[in-house]
C-alpha cells in the first residue's frame, strides 16, 4: 500500500507514536492518550510523551505568572503603605 501511494516505508508503531504526539499537541490530555493507546499505566504514557507536552508547560507558566500578578496587585504601595 505504501509503494502504491509512493510513500516511504514506515512501521505501524511509528504511526501510533505520531498519532499520540499529534493528539497531545492539540490539547488532548495525557490521560486520554493513555486510554487511546491502551497503556496499562499513566506513567508509561507520561514517560514516553511528557517531553512533547508543550501545552502543559505553557499553561503552568501562565498560571505562575498570574499568581505573581495577583500578589503585586494585593501588595500595598505608595504613601498609604508607609502609614
Amino acid at each position: 500500500m505504501l509503494e502504491k501511494a509512493d510513500l516511504k516505508k514506515i512501521r505501524f508503531h511509528d504511526l501510533r507514536h505520531s498519532c499520540a504526539s499529534l493528539l497531545l499537541a492539540n490539547g488532548i490530555s495525557m490521560k486520554q492518550i493513555q486510554i487511546w493507546l491502551g497503556h496499562s499505566t499513566f506513567a508509561t504514557t507520561a514517560d514516553i510523551y511528557s517531553h512533547l507536552d508543550f501545552h502543559a508547560q505553557i499553561e503552568s507558566g501562565l498560571v505562575m505568572d498570574g499568581m505573581f500578578e495577583r500578589n503585586r496587585v494585593a501588595e500595598p504601595t505608595g504613601l498609604a503603605a508607609a502609614n
